[in-house]
């Protein structure tokens, strides 16, 4: 059976007391988070500010995040959601019976899908040869040159679809857990963040079909935005306990009200 939501790591009294085991556990798993939520705050500004770099060229926004695949960005695309990735699965790995362990290991092979079966090629038109036949057309990778441009990019958007989903179902199990410890206004933010995420999803399932476009931003990267940025809140917060260890000035100027 699962623990209840309510349940936590035997917290230790002090997390910076490098003799304490216990505290040293919670600080590896705390600095995942904040890794985590950092990674995915930065990563959509970095795309764009790296492509503008390397092009030399104005400041252009994809279509999608993952159209960031198909750029001079590919490198740090894959790389990033790979570091995200691994460390999902391994977020928690020694608490294998509580439900977070299990939305991040989905959640965690899901982004790895993400990350390997890349979109469509942008700008394709309705005539244009796709990945897989012969002779290969441009731009494609290995993988969708042997399993077909279609299939690809359809696994590429299930793989999308559960990751964001289980980032939604972690942020409402934060919630859940910061209630039980009485945290009511840590909860409510962490809620806010998964319906943040719910809507970001719907968002981008309805404009979708109606086409319905923020200047040249896409639902799809509208969406995209709105749910990483909210899962990356999210887990930075559910990481606020390292505050205290890695920067006890700010942490007790911030207690005592100065």
């Amino acid at each position: 059976m699962f623990r209840t939501c309510q349940d936590d790591l035997d917290r230790p009294a002090d997390l910076a007391d490098p003799r304490d085991p216990t505290a040293l556990y919670t600080r590896s798993y705390l600095i995942i988070r904040a890794v985590v939520g950092v990674i995915g705050i930065l990563l959509p500004i970095v795309f764009i500010l790296g492509e503008t770099f390397f092009l030399r060229a104005g400041v252009r926004v994809r279509g999608s995040i993952s159209a960031y695949y198909h750029t001079s960005m590919r490198d740090l695309f894959v790389g990033g959601l790979t570091v995200i990735g691994f460390m999902l699965l391994t977020y928690m790995a020694g608490r294998k019976r509580r439900p977070d362990w299990w939305l991040s290991s989905v959640a965690g092979v899901a982004v790895l899908g993400v990350a390997y079966f890349p979109t469509n090629r942008p700008q394709l038109t309705d005539g244009a040869a796709r990945c897989g036949v012969t002779p290969e057309p441009a731009g494609c990778s290995p993988i969708q040159q042997a399993l077909g441009e279609t299939l690809v990019a359809t696994i590429h958007f299930v793989c999308a679809a559960i990751f964001i989903s289980c980032l939604a179902g972690i942020s409402f199990y934060f919630a859940c857990r910061a209630g039980g410890k009485g945290s009511a206004r840590v909860a409510q933010i962490h809620r806010t963040c998964g319906y943040a995420i719910l809507a970001a999803l719907a968002w981008i399932a309805l404009g979708g079909v109606l086409k319905v476009y923020i200047g040249p931003l896409t639902p799809l990267y509208v969406g995209e935005i709105v749910s990483v940025w909210a899962f990356s809140v999210s887990w930075l917060i559910a990481a606020r306990d390292l505050l205290p260890v890695m920067m006890p000035k700010l942490a007790q100027a911030r207690t005592s009200g100065h």
